[in-house]
């Protein structure tokens, strides 16, 4: 004898095709790649129902839920605060949320999770990371290891210094605005505060006086820290250059030279840019 399944079993059976037609799909998720302590920034979630709608949107921060959007409920968001960040509850709606004063430890995995109607309450989810930067408070720090005024040939180390970041900045060195050699800079060194967890950046650069290195307005030595896409800080230094006497006179001075940004309105003329070019390859 052959049973007849029950209304119950039936039922059951049309869920799971219904659950497998009807879905929730989530097709846009943003979150910003990078932000800077104190700031904030825009977490995007948008979904296509295909035949279900949404009974919850919601948001977690690695494990915790911080914002839940239930459109049959009033109130319709709500918020569950979290000790990493502040949301808006005025410009937070549906899959938009709205983050703001991140400290340190709001870097992490953002979550977003759509749930559908009863009774199969279908769910997609979808996550991203955010890495959160905590930049410098000053702009590096410029050391020369010597007390000019420098001579020609006289091997000249400039060390530059930026504090209190995470993580540590990309430190770049420029003579002149020129890009230096690479064999001149020493590898990045990083050093962590065992207390803050700041990191602090060091390098140094090293290279010989020469004469196609001095210029009217000054041999500048600029030191950048630099982290993509979030920060850009400069200091520069400004050196003194003692010259041989028997060239001094192409500068205008009598054999101790302190360039300064000052000096930029000075030009070179045909005939002194060319004794220059001669100086240098007799001294090169």
């Amino acid at each position: 004898m052959t049973s007849t399944p029950s209304f119950t079993a039936v039922i059951l059976r049309l869920l799971i095709i219904q659950g497998v037609s009807l879905a929730i799909r989530i097709t846009r998720l943003e979150v910003p790649a990078s932000l800077a302590v104190g700031e904030g920034g825009w977490l995007v979630c948008e979904w296509a129902d295909e035949g279900d709608h949404v009974y919850s949107l919601k948001w977690y921060f690695g494990i915790y839920e911080f914002y839940r959007w239930t459109p049959l409920e009033t109130p319709s968001v709500r918020i569950f605060p979290v000790p990493y960040f502040d949301v808006d509850p005025q410009q937070s709606h549906r899959g938009r949320v709205l983050i703001h004063n991140l400290t340190e430890a709001a870097g992490g995995n953002y979550r977003c999770e759509v749930s559908g109607e009863a009774p199969v309450f279908k769910t997609s989810s979808d996550s991203a990371l955010l890495i959160v930067v905590d930049l410098p408070d000053e702009q590096p720090r410029i050391i020369e290891d010597g007390v000019g005024p420098y001579r020609l040939q006289q091997l000249i180390t400039v060390n530059c210094t930026s504090h209190g970041a995470r993580p540590a900045p990309n430190l770049t060195f420029y003579i002149n605005d020129e890009s230096v050699d690479p064999t001149w800079d020493s590898r990045e060194l990083v050093f962590v505060n065992e207390t803050s967890g700041l990191e602090t950046a060091v390098k140094s650069l090293q290279f010989l006086l020469r004469l196609t290195m001095v210029q009217l307005d000054g041999l500048q030595v600029k030191c950048v820290a630099s982290i993509p896409e979030m920060y850009w800080l400069s200091s520069e230094t400004t050196l003194s250059v003692e010259l041989p006497h028997n060239y001094s006179h192409l500068f205008g001075s009598q054999g101790s030279v302190s360039y300064s940004s000052s000096q930029k309105t000075a030009t070179h003329t045909p005939l002194l840019s060319t004794l220059v070019f001669l100086a240098s390859r007799l001294l090169w």
